[in-house]
């Protein structure tokens, strides 16, 4: 399964962390306690995202994570919004930001686990840029494995100063390992991070200058795969709109499948859509064309027999 896309590193919610870290602090419980009390009033949460949230490298923005900082105000002895009134005006408006999803829209429990990957890169400011276009072109083996995605594309700006964006991979559970990176001219690997326990693969990719907002520039990078089983399917999350994107499946002449359609979802939240048959032609490819969409997972699966 390949999946990837340019991330949106939100800023730290600096009023809301202090108040949890002050609050856990007085009241002498460990994370580990905390976690299990919740528990007993049926709430399921991460030490690691707890600690998270202490932190201010992610936010509590869906529901569920809502009810757990409600939970908290009343485990911690807190008053009644005395932690949900801290996220309410701290999310981010910026022009930029206006419609992008959240890491949890496109990773949903996964989402702590690939920001902390994130969070061992220095840089931890928004990535204020957005991808124009996209081509992905996946290489399908003769033995019906991955085999690599190449990946170019041209960015925008969206405020002064951007150098890089950052590429995600995420490792099927049956992969043998973390994928591999390597980029071409114009750009170059900055800081790559890998974790084999959670599967991600976060690699920052730097422009060959400086951008001002409006100027573009152009990316090219290889993922390879470590897969150890057939594939059966490939796709790209985008946080923010992207103009023109192109998914191309190279299937080996030896493994072309039996059945492939194209399939889009809004969010890991909600059911695959638009579910469209593909031809595969006598080159043994496929491609999906999308233009002006909207954030979200866009995609091919197929069916070996």
């Amino acid at each position: 399964m390949a999946q990837g896309g340019t991330a949106v590193w939100f800023p730290l919610v600096a009023d809301f962390a202090d108040a949890l870290t002050k609050a856990v602090d007085d009241s002498g419980l460990s994370l580990e306690r905390i976690q299990h009390h919740l528990a007993a009033r049926g709430m399921q949460v991460s030490v690691s995202t707890l600690s998270y949230w202490r932190r201010g490298r992610s936010r509590p923005e869906r529901a569920e994570s809502l009810k757990v900082v409600t939970a908290l105000e009343e485990l911690l002895g807190l008053a009644e919004g005395h932690l949900t009134d801290k996220l309410g005006d701290k999310r981010p408006r910026g022009r930029w930001l206006g419609q992008a999803m959240s890491l949890e829209d496109m990773w949903d429990s996964r989402a702590t686990d690939l920001g902390e990957v994130m969070a061992r890169i220095d840089r931890l400011q928004p990535t204020a840029s957005t991808y124009l276009s996209v081509r992905d072109r996946q290489v399908i083996g003769p033995d019906r494995r991955e085999v690599e995605m190449h990946c170019t594309g041209l960015i925008q700006a969206l405020e002064d100063g951007v150098d890089r964006f950052l590429a995600i991979q995420l490792a099927d559970a049956t992969d043998l390992g973390v994928a591999t990176i390597e980029a071409g001219p114009p750009c170059r690997l900055g800081r790559v991070r890998s974790e084999e326990s959670t599967g991600f693969l976060v690699a920052e990719v730097l422009f060959d200058r400086m951008l001002r907002a409006g100027e573009t520039a152009l990316v090219d990078y290889t993922v390879r795969m470590k897969p150890g089983a057939d594939s059966e399917v490939c796709d790209r999350r985008f946080l923010r709109p992207v103009g023109d994107y192109v998914l191309q499946i190279d299937f080996h002449p030896d493994a072309v499948p039996a059945r492939c359609y194209e399939f889009t979802r809004p969010s890991l939240q909600e059911p695959e859509t638009a579910l469209t048959d593909l031809w595969i032609g006598t080159t043994a490819s496929t491609h999906i064309h999308v233009r002006n969409s909207k954030p979200g997972i866009y995609g091919v699966r197929w069916e070996w027999d």
